[in-house]
């Protein structure tokens, strides 16, 4: 790419940032263009995220456009591929964010069990798959979680009981529920949910001295919807 293609590539990159502020924000044209990035940047956490590249090459900017030497030296500046490949990736993220079920293993891909299911049989697939935790379903609808928390709880609670060859998941009703996990807490979030957001969830660290272990995804984030997907850490390490 020459250097005239370089500069004109990335005032494209540069313009489209702009007119979606303008339009995101119902801003007129002569707001300032640092100014659409700072009050973007109160209100998404993507333009937050990205502040201080935004404002340097809104800099680097100015000095293409306002070139005092048009006939001598156009473009006055070069822009260095690198820089260029990362505005466009910034446009990429800020234009079209990825979001919640762009991440999420799918429903068709996720192991469930359900109350008349076979305890030993859940914990055998656990052990040999590693999941640490099995939404428990009823009617396409989460009712709880089966995970090794549970089966901790239920021994601790428990201390005669044995559990048998025949055991059903519905023995441990009472450790599967959404609330009933010591160590640990679950979310709910919409399909449509920033990937940013969900990964400022993992970010918050221990709530009550419980980590997040799953969000899972629904169409509008409410438990009693039909389980659409789930997220874990490991799923959105280092994508944003």
């Amino acid at each position: 790419m020459n250097e005239t293609n370089t500069a004109a590539k990335f005032l494209v990159i540069y313009n489209e940032i702009d007119h979606y502020m303008r339009r995101v924000l119902n801003s007129d044209n002569y707001t300032d263009h640092g100014m659409l990035i700072r009050q973007m940047s109160e209100k998404n956490r993507l333009f937050q995220n990205y502040y201080t590249d935004l404002k340097l090459f809104a800099e680097l900017r100015n000095l293409l456009v306002h070139n005092p030497y048009p006939d001598s030296a156009n473009p006055l500046i070069v822009p260095h591929n690198y820089i260029v490949k990362k505005y466009e990736e910034i446009r990429n993220a800020l234009l079209h964010p990825k979001k919640a079920m762009d991440v999420a293993v799918r429903r068709e891909f996720i192991y469930t069990t359900s109350l008349n299911a076979n305890a030993i049989e859940v914990m055998k697939t656990m052990n040999e798959k590693t999941y640490t935790h099995v939404p428990v379903v009823e009617r396409e609808k989460m009712i709880g979680v089966f995970s090794e928390n549970t089966i901790l709880t239920y021994l601790v609670n428990n201390k005669d009981t044995i559990i048998l060859k025949d055991t059903k998941i519905a023995e441990f009703k009472d450790f599967i529920g959404l609330d009933k996990h010591p160590s640990e807490y679950f979310k709910f979030t919409s399909r449509d949910t920033p990937l940013v957001d969900i990964t400022v969830l993992f970010q918050e660290g221990l709530k009550a001295r419980k980590r997040i272990a799953v969000v899972y995804v629904t169409q509008n984030g409410k438990q009693e919807e039909k389980l659409l997907g789930m997220i874990t850490a490991w799923d959105i390490a280092g994508m944003v």
